[in-house]
């Protein structure tokens, strides 16, 4: 009996021992998915919002968002003789990068004082391959134009993924051509509106019509970590209805004992405590999931056809024709790895802590048995 009881233990703690390694790949998931997210919201349209660049820069300083441009496949090259790069570029306000959570890795992003009209910004995988024939030039040509590069930021964000080739994306100072339409705007995501309540503010403020594809890259946040603390309180939940019941014997016994005055109250004092250890958990618990009100039905969170609709949605702009496509695309691997380990974790989490119980309860018949 002794052996099997370590065969339960060993099994046990293995699998607990699996599962935090499952909770922290998780964790892991969801703080890349942050590093590479933006805190926005996104208004995108591939032929432009119908406003120009200058009319939409002198807003981002005290509007709560972000303009880039219209964007356009470009070449790049270093000089004369030097192979040439296919790129994505974009013209940009100096905020863009803040907003868009490019982290700037050498020289810095593009500030209100930038007098030169034809500085860039460039991706660091784009900065190995011009400096690899060993120039260290900090200057480079679009479309045979000469430009200044300002800074370079690192690899990986989820807006400078625009397709499976991961092309490029430079970021160019709007002073450049102001007169170009904006294309992409990226507005400050508040946790207590919906995408749509953000978007009519911009509109309103700017007193101009704006027609685009709008993508809560805001919410994924909040999505990787309600992902989390849902597993946290499965995972947990367990304790707490084992906990329950541990009170609930201890209460039967001390009601039931015939044992002396002090051990039954000492019974029933242990059971309290117990029981109180379980309402605060379970309280911490309950404060652990907590869903916004404005992703729920608005009239019954029961509205199955609701969270219908939004699946429906999402499929659709996972098949857009547009940027939205690799975001849902990117974000939806992101969530599903980030899914699957919180269930695997929760699943052997259970499971070693029924073969830790095991094991304990059959030493305690293993040392009754003896007496």
């Amino acid at each position: 009996m002794k052996k099997r009881n370590a065969q339960f233990f060993i099994c046990g703690i293995a699998k607990l021992s699996v599962s935090v390694f499952f909770f922290l790949t998780a964790a892991f998931i969801s703080k890349d998915l942050k590093s590479q997210t933006p805190f926005a919201v996104e208004l995108y349209h591939m032929q432009g919002l119908g406003i120009p660049m200058a009319q939409a820069a002198p807003f981002t300083g005290r509007g709560g968002f972000a303009a880039a441009s219209v964007g356009e496949n470009v070449q790049v090259t270093v000089g004369e003789g030097s192979k040439s790069i296919p790129a994505y570029y974009q013209m940009a306000t100096p905020n863009y990068g803040a907003y868009a959570n490019l982290h700037v890795i050498e020289g810095e992003y593009f500030s209100d004082d930038v007098s030169e009209g034809h500085a860039v910004v460039i991706p660091e995988n784009l900065a190995k391959e011009l400096s690899a024939d060993g120039s260290g030039e900090k200057a480079l040509y679009i479309n045979g134009t000469e430009y200044a590069v300002c800074g370079v930021y690192a690899d990986g964000g989820i807006l400078t993924q625009l397709g499976s080739a991961k092309t490029p994306v430079i970021y160019g100072n709007m002073s450049e051509n102001p007169d170009i339409l904006a294309g992409h705007f990226l507005i400050g995501a508040d946790a207590g509106k919906t995408a749509q309540q953000q978007k009519q503010e911009i509109i309103a403020m700017m007193e101009i019509p704006l027609e685009g594809e709008i993508n809560d890259l805001g919410r994924l946040h909040q999505l990787g970590d309600d992902i989390l603390l849902l597993g946290f309180f499965f995972a947990s939940l367990w304790f707490v209805l084992h906990s329950c019941i541990v009170s609930y014997r201890k209460f039967i016994s001390a009601y039931e004992s015939r044992g002396n005055a002090a051990q039954r109250a000492y019974t029933a004092f242990f059971a309290a405590a117990v029981l109180l250890f379980t309402a605060i958990g379970f309280a911490f618990l309950l404060q652990l999931v907590r869903i916004p009100a404005i992703y729920l039905p608005e009239n019954n969170i029961f509205d199955l056809s609701y969270y219908g609709r939004q699946i429906l949605d999402g499929i659709q702009q996972i098949s857009t024709d547009c940027r939205i496509k690799d975001f849902s695309r990117i974000c939806a691997v992101y969530l599903c790895a980030e899914t699957g380990c919180t269930v695997l974790a929760v699943l052997l989490f259970w499971s070693g802590c029924q073969k830790l119980r095991r094991g304990f309860a059959d030493g305690n018949v293993d040392a009754a048995s003896k007496i």
